[in-house]
């Protein structure tokens, strides 16, 4: 918009009366010249009746007498005058021999002829009437004519012969006048004030249809990071704006939704690295005090691994969920084993199982393996196109919270077989089950479910989480079945 424009003409309100004013403006102009056209058409219509009359009047004074010879009452002729003077201009009367020799004329013709041209001679010799516009020579203008003349040329028959031809004509500057007044009055005065109408009232009607759509502009500029809990006003009339407005407030509450959960993740993460950050430096504190033995640095190496490892594995996990949130969808391209990712996953967490005194079992269509055995036939729905990367750790975290959640000397069973339309891998463990007021939480980031066994469990509370956007990202879905003190059963369905 240039500088010098007011803002009034950028609105949309604006720009939708000015479409109203020129939709309305085609249709007048319309409506106008169809008017105007049927008016002049029925204008010349009457005058051409008219004329017809008038003539038929002029030639009941021209008669036969017992000799056989055409009179003309010239008298009448000679002093024709108006034909009406209300719509037209004066009348002018010739009369005319069968070869076009002129026998008789009005005084309002002067020294003048109308005018007969030899087309129009030979359509009266053969009996026809003849209707014509002729315009006003400059020459003749002593007939007072400022327009043009309506003439008639009329056929006297007698005896099946034509006798006698009659030339009626009369001014058309009544018409023209009539015209131009009525163009004046349709198109330079009725339709612009139509137009000014017109547009006062579209303008006024779009203020009023824009006036919920300025409410809800106004509510959304007050709406920041601060005030996401508040909603744009629904208008009441089941309408488009309606449904606009219920369509911006589910954004808004995802945005409320996405907004908390960024605030929960940020202070959830900085928590969980804090933690370990902490202790490393408490115990680092501890140990420059004095010198210890070498047990006791060994001792210290060791935590300050297990709390390093603990740091690897959370950002690792935050690295992995940056990736789910930025959208990109993965490229399924290579075709990878499940069942030799299920058996690597299970061969790194024998060790965890082992120090929480839980047994793993596999079973994959029929086969069992146990241990560091595996067994498996080569099987076309064992085939998925994938990254094997993160479905190893799809199925790490799934097993290795199986483990966590099973208390000593119970058993952790993973089975891989096929299903519709793909394959279905299956964990599962009879330890403390998941509360049902919990089951619809667990794949929430950072959120831990309760854990009644007495074995200390630590973690993220990211694994589900990404657990459940590997899955998606494979076009895969997670189905969760459990029950408190029986178990839970976690179901990978590939399709």
């Amino acid at each position: 918009m240039s500088p010098s424009m007011h803002p009034i003409f950028s609105t949309l309100r604006f720009r939708t009366t000015v479409f109203h004013v020129i939709a309305l403006g085609a249709i007048l102009l319309i409506f106008s010249t169809a008017l105007y056209l049927g008016y002049r058409r029925h204008l010349m219509e009457s005058l051409d009746q008219a004329l017809y009359s008038r003539a038929q009047g002029i030639a009941q004074n021209i008669s036969i007498n017992s000799r056989g010879e055409m009179e003309i009452n010239r008298t009448l002729i000679a002093g024709s005058g108006k034909l009406s003077p209300l719509l037209f201009g004066d009348e002018y009367i010739e009369v005319r021999a069968p070869d076009g020799r002129s026998l008789a004329r009005s005084s309002t013709l002067g020294g003048h002829s109308l005018p007969l041209d030899p087309v129009t001679l030979a359509a009266l010799q053969q009996g026809r009437f003849v209707l014509s516009t002729i315009p006003v020579p400059q020459e003749t203008r002593p007939l007072r004519e400022q327009g043009d003349l309506r003439l008639l040329c009329m056929p006297l028959v007698a005896h099946g012969q034509v006798q006698m031809v009659l030339q009626f004509a009369a001014g058309t500057q009544a018409y023209e006048t009539s015209l131009v007044r009525l163009r004046v009055a349709i198109f330079l005065v009725g339709v612009p004030i139509a137009l000014l109408l017109g547009g006062a009232a579209g303008w006024w009607i779009t203020g009023r249809a824009f006036l919920p759509i300025n409410r809800i502009i106004a509510a959304a500029r007050n709406l920041g990071a601060e005030r996401l809990h508040e909603r744009l006003p629904v208008p009441g009339a089941e309408d488009e704006l309606r449904r606009l407005s219920h369509t911006l407030n589910d954004m808004l509450d995802r945005l409320e939704r996405a907004f908390k959960s960024q605030e929960r993740f940020v202070a959830d993460a900085s928590h969980e690295l804090n933690t370990p950050l902490t202790i490393l430096q408490g115990e680092l504190d501890v140990l420059r005090q004095q010198p210890r033995t070498a047990e006791e640095y060994r001792e210290f190496l060791a935590s300050a691994s297990e709390e390093l490892q603990r740091i690897s594995q959370i950002i690792q996990n935050l690295l992995l969920l940056a990736r789910a949130d930025s959208g990109r969808p993965l490229e399924l391209k290579h075709a990878v084993r499940l069942d030799e990712i299920v058996l690597d996953s299970v061969e790194r967490l024998q060790s965890f199982a082992r120090r929480n005194q839980v047994s793993l079992a596999v079973r994959i269509e029929g086969a069992t393996v146990t241990g560091d055995g595996a067994e498996a036939d080569d099987k076309p729905w064992l085939n998925v196109r994938g990254e094997a990367d993160l479905l190893a750790s799809l199925f790490f975290n799934l097993i290795h919270n199986a483990i966590k959640h099973s208390t000593a000397g119970q058993s952790v069973h993973v089975r891989v077989e096929p299903g519709e339309p793909g394959a279905r891998v299956a964990i599962q463990d009879f330890g403390t089950g998941i509360p049902a007021d919990e089951q619809s939480r667990i794949f929430e980031r950072f959120h831990r479910a309760a854990n009644p066994t007495r074995r200390p469990v630590t973690g993220t509370g990211l694994g589900l989480a990404i657990a459940r956007w590997i899955a998606e990202a494979h076009r895969a879905s997670i189905r969760v079945e459990s029950k408190p003190a029986e178990g839970s059963t976690f179901t990978v369905i590939f399709r």
